[in-house]
């Protein structure tokens, strides 16, 4: 079983992530459980991040959709930037392979470093309060994104009427 966290050294990356790395430092940063991968390319004010999934996965069981659709997320992203400081998308894509969403580094440090496992209440409080202040920017009222308790209840609905759920 898979577990997300770091991912281990010996992960293979995939040709788009080398594409987009474009001769710049690949560092594996996040693995979950469906195979899923996130990259950062380069170091310093200029690296940026790609987050990749492998053809045909599903990101959470609980989503009716089922599949990664890292296009919703960016644009998501693009949607919350003028009101909270997200990371700018700068490209998505898809292939035979998976999907990618391409960003810039915001500020920031990755809350499964040793840094913060070793500190989990520390990690724990600042996501939480992290997103509190994000909530609170975000002109909820005026989301064009369903995340209704239906909406949630009809994943879990399909989930029980799929026969290949483990």
């Amino acid at each position: 079983m898979i577990l997300s966290g770091q991912p281990s050294a010996d992960i293979e990356v995939p040709s788009a992530v080398r594409r987009a790395a474009a001769g710049a430092a690949l560092h594996p940063v996040w693995q979950n459980e469906v195979g899923g991968l996130t990259f950062r390319l380069g170091d310093g004010p200029d690296r940026r991040f790609v987050k990749w999934h492998p053809a045909g996965t599903a990101t959470h069981r609980r989503l009716p959709e089922g599949v990664v659709d890292l296009a919703a997320e960016a644009e998501r992203l693009r949607w919350a930037a003028p009101y909270a400081t997200v990371p700018p998308v700068l490209e998505t894509g898809s292939d035979e392979a998976g999907t990618w969403l391409i960003t810039a580094g915001i500020a920031g440090e990755n809350a499964v470093t040793d840094r913060w496992t070793q500190d989990p209440a520390t990690a724990a409080r600042a996501i939480g309060e992290g997103l509190r202040a994000l909530h609170d920017a975000l002109p909820v009222a005026d989301c064009p994104f369903s995340w209704s308790p239906d909406f949630r209840l009809a994943g879990y609905l399909d989930d029980d009427q799929d026969p290949d759920r483990a």
